[in-house]
């Protein structure tokens, strides 16, 4: 009895333990949801506005972006057209611009034109020739002047150029006396062309090469001759013939002064070898301008004397020197000025009947007579 007496009592502790936990846990949460009202209320109150503000950013954002929306297309067509106008008013300007400068020059091509036409009609009008007479003037130039090309420079090349010019000229002249002058010039012309040709470029190297080969000489003297003294050469110890002696025996005692083994053959002196150097180089240059200038006598005449020059100062032995001889040989035979034909009997039939030509164009082709 008393167990369950104890048993009950305990029980009945537990409960109140129990119901006071219970109650004291209601109290907490009571205490925190009267805090949370007291504190969070404010807290979600702000955040609902912070949501609705935002929600009020959003739509004011969407409108405005609609709006530039709208609006942007518009902008862009109106810059571009603005653009586009200033760009045409100014490509207008420009093309005004243009446009006048090109009236300018037409209007001042027109006045150059009317300008020529008159000055061709007041040339015609003083001129008073007509087209044959200034052909033939112009043709007997061509050959006056293939004439003078011929006799100065032999140079055939541009007296054919001249020769078929006036042949040209000659052919819109319908006259007997044209046809006679074609014949002639056609005459002229065959002449020229069948002409040798002279390979002035080879020859002139070849004169080039043996100049070469002429330097790489070994020149010597043949030894002096005696010669008679005179009264008037005695009077100068330099012209005795002792003199060489003399002067031998004044160097022999300051040096020591030998002999070649032969007395007939001994190189030139340095300064006598220049010399003879100097003297074959002016005769090839002399052959040289023999040879373009196309005169057979001067040109045959120098290589004679480059060959007897360097036979005399040269050894017999000296094939080189042989060479050089045998090749200038074989040069002045070589026919450097062939005969050229006469074009003075063409001038001449130009010239035999006389025709009206004006001062003015008698001057302007040369044909006026001096």
């Amino acid at each position: 009895m008393s167990e369950q007496r104890v048993a009950g009592k305990a029980s009945r502790t537990g409960g109140w333990i129990t119901r006071s936990l219970l109650l004291i846990l209601l109290l907490c949460l009571a205490a925190l949801g009267a805090a949370g009202y007291y504190y969070g209320l404010p807290f979600a109150n702000q955040l609902l506005d912070e949501r609705d503000s935002i929600k009020a950013s959003v739509a004011d954002l969407e409108a405005s972006q609609k709006s530039a929306f709208d609006t942007i297309p518009g902008q862009v067509d109106a810059a571009i057209t603005e653009r586009l106008a200033v760009v045409v008013q100014e490509q207008d300007k420009k093309l005004s611009r243009l446009t006048g400068e090109v009236d300018r020059m037409t209007a001042s091509e027109q006045r150059l034109k009317e300008a020529l036409a008159r000055a061709e009609a007041q040339l015609e009008r003083q001129s008073g020739v007509d087209q044959v007479a200034w052909r033939t003037a112009e043709a007997e130039f061509n050959v006056r002047m293939a004439s003078q090309r011929l006799q100065v420079a032999r140079d055939v090349a541009a007296a054919l150029v001249l020769l078929r010019g006036a042949d040209q000229l000659l052919a819109g002249v319908d006259t007997g006396k044209a046809e006679l002058l074609r014949r002639l010039v056609a005459s002229d012309i065959a002449e020229l062309s069948a002409l040798p040709k002279v390979d002035r470029i080879g020859l002139l190297s070849q004169l080039q090469a043996l100049e070469q080969q002429v330097g790489q000489l070994e020149l010597v003297s043949l030894g002096f001759e005696s010669q008679p003294i005179s009264g008037s050469a005695s009077d100068n110890p330099s012209d005795s013939p002792s003199f060489l002696q003399q002067a031998i025996s004044v160097l022999s005692s300051y040096f020591v002064v030998t002999t070649l083994e032969s007395s007939e053959v001994r190189p030139l002196p340095r300064e006598w070898a220049a010399l003879a150097q100097s003297s074959l180089t002016a005769m090839f240059e002399q052959a040289r301008l023999a040879l373009l200038m196309g005169d057979q006598t001067n040109f045959v005449a120098s290589v004679d004397r480059t060959a007897s020059f360097i036979k005399r100062h040269s050894r017999t032995d000296d094939s080189r020197a042989t060479s050089v001889i045998e090749a200038l040989m074989a040069l002045r035979v070589i026919d450097v000025a062939p005969p050229l034909p006469d074009l003075s009997e063409t001038l001449r039939v130009f010239r035999d009947e006389p025709r009206t030509t004006p001062d003015a164009l008698a001057d302007s082709v040369g044909g006026g007579a001096r």
